[in-house]
């Protein structure tokens, strides 16, 4: 069935407690940016900064869950990640979260990367490229049924975890490598 981008999804915004407040920094929780998840990884697992629970209650900032996805929007565009477990995020980033009657979420994720190009040539702005919620509203997608959507997913996936894998694996025989010479 065909949809607007927008359609199948929630579009979350982000945002950033005030730094001047120190009982906000440095809680339990994972405050995400684009240079968390800037690599080709499925996942994002490490947060370079974390807020409180009062950071979280007394920003605009919000949490995404497990499996939600997060999209650069300003600047660096079309970075993508999954979330594993809650995390929050800054206001340069969107929080795409399934709208499971029509869309499963890894299905939801390897959509928008496929549609990652045509958002880019959406952008807007003069001195950062951004994508808004109506950059999302303007791109149509088909959306095959569910039983479809959860094996291309699941193929896809699967490929991401071994690419993963061997990258995790070459990462560490690299040192080895290099002091053996």
């Amino acid at each position: 069935m065909r949809y607007k981008l927008s359609e199948v999804m929630d579009i979350i915004g982000g945002g950033t407690p005030k730094t001047s407040i120190p009982e906000y920094w440095g809680g339990s929780i994972p405050w995400l940016s684009v240079k968390d998840f800037n690599n080709s990884n499925r996942y994002v697992y490490l947060a370079e900064k974390s807020i409180t629970e009062d950071g979280l209650n007394h920003s605009s900032t919000t949490l995404l869950q497990k499996d939600d996805t997060i999209i650069s929007a300003r600047g660096t565009v079309g970075e993508m990640a999954m979330i594993p477990f809650p995390m929050a995020f800054n206001q340069s980033c969107y929080g795409l979260r399934a709208r499971t009657d029509i869309v499963d979420s890894t299905f939801l994720y390897y959509l928008v990367k496929y549609n990652v190009r045509v958002l880019k040539k959406n952008t807007h702005g003069s001195v950062f490229d951004t994508i808004t919620r109506d950059t999302f509203a303007g791109i149509e997608v088909e959306v095959p049924d569910m039983e479809s959507q959860l094996k291309i997913g699941g193929i896809l996936a699967e490929l991401d975890d071994k690419q993963e894998l061997n990258k995790k694996i070459n990462d560490n025989l690299l040192p080895q490598t290099c002091e053996a010479r």
